[in-house]
């Protein structure tokens, strides 16, 4: 029974085989068992289309190409693993503006000023601080790359010498003092 189940295996599949009687459904057709003969009708027409279908593949399907003889968990047959991934991009996109814009908008740049040297001045890096004491990025201060790192380095500077306060964005222009 086993080789039989190879052979069956082992054939390509645009060779379909069609439904076949035995000794005794052979009996049931000699019979004149209408019913039989309209059932083996269907299962062989249903075959050919099925295994002529079956082959042809499209390259625009949404859905991923399985190959033969290979093992398949469940896992791989739910709807999100069947689809296609999207391609993703070669490069992280850029956060900030670009070099040129940067260069426009950079105080630090156009004055040709080293940020490190305001390390001490915290009229100027308070202006880049949010309210709970982080360094703002790039795409709020819209510094050049160079002076950006620079600029992070000097808050961190006068946050250490205690200049500005590390957790906080303290009010310089308040009456009170706080």
């Amino acid at each position: 029974m086993f080789a039989a189940l190879r052979q069956a295996a082992r054939r390509p599949l645009s060779t379909s085989r069609t439904f076949s009687s035995s000794s005794g459904l052979a009996n049931a057709t000699a019979n004149g068992n209408g019913a039989f003969n309209a059932l083996r009708k269907v299962v062989n027409d249903t075959a050919n289309t099925t295994a002529a279908s079956s082959i042809v593949r499209d390259d625009k399907s949404p859905y991923q190409k399985f190959s033969w003889n290979t093992f398949i968990t469940p896992d791989k047959l739910k709807y999100e693993n069947v689809l296609k991934s999207p391609k993703r991009p070669t490069t992280r996109p850029r956060i900030g503006p670009s070099k040129r814009e940067a260069r426009k908008t950079d105080p630090f740049y156009q004055l040709n000023v080293d940020p490190l040297t305001m390390a001490t001045n915290p009229f100027v890096l308070n202006n880049y601080v949010s309210e709970l004491g982080k360094v703002n990025g790039r795409n709020v201060t819209q510094l050049t790359m160079k002076n950006q790192r620079r600029l992070g380095k000097a808050i961190r500077r006068a946050k250490m010498m205690g200049i500005i306060p590390v957790l906080s964005r303290r009010n310089i222009f308040s009456t009170t003092g706080r």
